[in-house]
Formats: C-alpha cells, structure tokens, sequence
C-alpha cells in the first residue's frame, strides 16, 4: 500500500512537472529536459560501465561533451542566440575530436574502445532525441505552420501516457500471449493493441479540443507511431537493463525507478515524431 501512494505521488508530480516544462516556454523546457537529459546520460554510463573502473575526467569530459549537444541540437529551434548555437556546435566538435585523443592517455584502462563507444552511444541515444523534442515543440517555423506547436508536444506525452495505461488496463485484464517474453515477460500482445486503441481514440478526438493544428487522421497517425515506437522504446531500454543486470535504472523517482525507466518511450518515439512532423507532413 506504502508503494502504491509512492508511487501514485511520484507519478502525479512527474506529470505536473512536464506539464510545466512544456507549457511554460523554451527556457523553462531547456532547464528541466536538459537536467533529465543528463541524469539519463549518467544513468546510461553507469549501467553501460561493465567492471570498468571509474574514470572522473572521463566522467566530466563526456558530460560536457553531452551538454554541448543537447544546447547544439535544442539551438535548431531558433530560441537561443546565433552565438550560442555556433559556441555549441564548435564546443561538441573539439569534443568529439578530443574523445578518443583522451582515451589514449586513460591507461591502464580496461576495454577503452568500449568505454570510447558508450560515452558516444549515450549521448545520441538518450540526449539527442529529448534535445530533439524541444526543436519540434518550439521552432519558429512551425510557429508559422501550426501556431502553438508545443500542444504538439503537450499531445505526444499524452499519447505516451495513455499508450502506458492503455497496455496496462487491457494487457492486466485480458494478457494472454507474451509480446516480446525474452526481455518483458509482462507484456502482451493484447496490453500493445490496447495502448493502440487507446491512442487511435485519443487521436480522432484531439481535434475536438485543439481545433486547427492537424486534422484527424494526421492527430491518429501520429497517435499510432508514437504507441509503436515507445512500446519499442519501452523494450530497448529493458534490454540495457537486461544486459546490465538490474531492475530500474536507477532510483531517483521513488517507486518509479530511474531517469531512463521513465523517458525510455520518447527516446524512440520522440525523433520518430520529428520526421512525421518534420518531413512527412
């Protein structure tokens, strides 16, 4: 009962949180999402380390090099200034140059060339795609296109959310065939397609109450691809945690585990969604 209201709590404040960081502005956005951003990226390091030792430099290098690239890419949204976006750009380049200069000098390391690869696959797979966020949820030009393009981003959320308690819901009550058994044993084929469901139903009714930023069918598509893409997402990220050894990623959200067991849907779905927007529409 103790974990319930935990969790409970922790959920209610995790939505009141983004909620706010979405609907407050690109600045109020940047700060949080780049915090979350780098506590995935160190979630990610730790459980990627392997009986690696720790390395601080290291450690401080690659979250610099982590930062300049969620300011590099989130700077495509046209909120930050023109000096910024170059100082960022140029900051991420002599990072990534420097990398594997610096592993060189790492010695004695253990599995170099691992710990050179993670650092990298970190960061394009945690950091880029919730940078990438903020640039379909505040770009200039889509200002121009759907004129308040984060309800876009206010609605993927939402669609996550209720993929999750769609799966729930039918997949608890009805689950009968195992989805993906070799990494989720609790997911079923029956909880996905009532996440679907459930987004296809959100999706034809977006319209309704935010009239004239896409049409029906254009609000279900989209509902569609972001179910399938975090249910993916979902899987990926039990996957490294299979690998790893570990229930949560970590233990920073009380009941819910960590940074990555709760973003692990839009680390898929969120650059899935950028082309939908981006180049399909």
């Amino acid at each position: 009962m103790k974990n319930l209201l935990t969790r409970t709590f922790t959920g209610i404040l995790f939505i009141a949180i983004i909620t706010a960081a979405v609907l407050s502005g690109p600045y109020t956005f940047l700060g949080i999402f780049g915090l979350v951003a780098l506590l995935g990226y160190i979630e990610f390091r730790t459980l990627t380390r392997f009986g690696r030792p720790f390395d601080q430099t290291l450690f401080v290098i690659d979250l610099a090099g982590a930062c300049a690239l969620f300011l590099l890419v989130f700077s495509y949204s046209g909120q930050l200034p023109v000096s910024l976006q170059k100082a960022s750009i140029l900051t991420y380049f002599i990072y990534l140059a420097a990398r594997p200069v610096i592993q060189l000098y790492i010695s004695p390391a253990k599995s170099p060339t691992a710990s050179w690869a993670y650092s990298i696959l970190g960061q394009i797979y945690v950091v880029l795609p919730l940078a990438l966020l903020g640039v379909w949820g505040y770009n200039a030009e889509y200002q121009l296109l759907y004129g308040h393009p984060e309800y876009l981003l206010m609605a993927f959320f939402v669609f996550i959310w209720i993929n999750d308690t769609g799966a729930y819901v039918v997949g608890s009550t009805l689950g009968r065939h195992r989805l993906f058994e070799r990494i989720s044993p609790k997911k079923s084929w029956e909880g996905f397609f009532g996440g679907l469901a459930f987004c296809v139903i959100l999706g034809a009714c977006l319209n309704l109450v935010i009239p004239g930023l896409l049409s029906t069918t254009q609000w279900i598509v989209m509902g569609m691809l972001t179910s399938i893409f975090s249910t993916w997402g979902d899987l990926c990220e039990s996957l490294l945690k299979r690998t790893a050894g570990v229930k949560d990623s970590g233990k920073i959200l009380p009941g819910h585990g960590g940074i990555l067991d709760r973003f692990d849907s839009e680390l898929l779905a969120s650059p899935v969604i950028f082309i939908y927007l981006s180049f399909v529409l």
